[in-house]
């Protein structure tokens, strides 16, 4: 999911691919933090970035 490109629907077809998460995660692992997800079907998903103090 965190990677560029990565498509759960194959029938998306945005040329420019899907960057959003990626560039999170890059910036997040540049600042020693870690971010994760949680999912549940029907009920929603959580990110969750946690940054170093």
């Amino acid at each position: 999911m965190f990677n560029r490109f990565y498509r759960t629907d194959e029938s998306r077809t945005c040329k420019q691919g899907d960057w959003g998460l990626a560039i999170a995660k890059e910036f997040v692992l540049a600042h020693d933090g870690t971010i994760d997800v949680e999912s549940t079907p029907g009920q929603g998903t959580t990110f969750i970035v946690k940054l170093p103090y």
